[in-house]
């Protein structure tokens, strides 16, 4: 059973008012005199959809604070692992004949090659016999609609076992959502978080979840799994603790100087 998970609805931009909307790229024109210029044109919600190398697509501030905890803790715990590689905001060929290029927030290959070049664009897993373990997408105003739909439907087809979905968009007045799909016998099936809110990232063995309106992870132990944030605030924390304590010696020296005295002062009148 193919169940769908439908997008809380949200205004239609307003295109001639800020054609900038989705976000913009750069193409080459040819002017009359065969001269060629670079212009700036805006794009649509097909381009966000699939885009271009070096599409320039606009998110905000919770979309980026999630995929920077996100992209730390993914290369963490898969640092060990050979042949693992987590994309992030890469365009994506799943060499699936009629599946265009997609460029999801987080992609999770398995059989990435050692003689991979950074600098390249888009990756194709046909190119090296790759393939897809994880696909996890963040909800944003521009991208929303697309995550919810036409993805859901296009990444089944391009053969993606699971595909996660942090939607800070639904129902923005209360706690986001976090759910997934996983492939049933005629589409994708629905995957819920459990009674605790923990999503499974199944394929990679951690959990999902958020706390405080904040991303949180763990691993099959039960850990939590930190990122740099979560460190410093953690020093800060311990610092703060360690001037109250210097303070709190502090005084105690002083009070002690202050009874020696007058300690001293009685055996002087006695």
């Amino acid at each position: 059973m193919n169940i769908r998970v439908e997008p809380t609805p949200q205004p239609v931009p307003d295109l001639q008012a800020d054609p900038w909307y989705y976000g913009w790229r750069y193409v080459e024109h040819t002017g009359p005199d065969g001269k060629i210029t670079t212009v700036q044109v805006p794009l649509t919600e097909e381009d966000v959809l699939h885009p271009q190398e070096d599409d320039f697509i606009v998110q905000n501030d919770d979309h980026t604070r999630d995929c920077h905890y996100l992209k730390t803790i993914l290369d963490a715990h898969l640092a060990n692992r050979p042949g693992l590689h987590v994309f992030y905001d890469h365009r994506m060929d799943w060499s699936v004949e009629g599946i265009e290029p997609h460029g999801p927030d987080f992609a999770v290959i398995d059989g990435f090659p050692e003689d991979w070049n950074g600098q390249r664009g888009t990756f194709r897993l046909g190119e090296f016999a790759a393939r897809t373990l994880l696909v996890i997408e963040v909800t944003s105003p521009t991208t929303r609609r697309g995550d919810l739909n036409q993805k859901v439907t296009e990444y089944y087809q391009a053969g993606i076992p699971y595909y996660a979905i942090v939607d800070r968009q639904f129902q923005r007045a209360t706690q986001p959502r976090l759910f997934a799909y996983r492939p049933g016998e005629q589409g994708y099936v629905l995957v819920e978080p459990d009674e605790e809110g923990w999503l499974a990232l199944e394929p990679i063995g951690l959990w999902l979840r958020f706390e405080e309106g904040r991303l949180v992870c763990r691993d099959a132990q039960g850990r939590r799994l930190r990122d740099y944030l979560d460190i410093l605030h953690e020093m800060e924390q311990a610092e703060a603790r360690a001037e109250v304590e210097r303070a709190r010696a502090s005084a105690a020296e002083e009070r002690i100087r202050q009874l020696e005295a007058e300690l001293n002062r009685l055996r002087g009148q006695s």
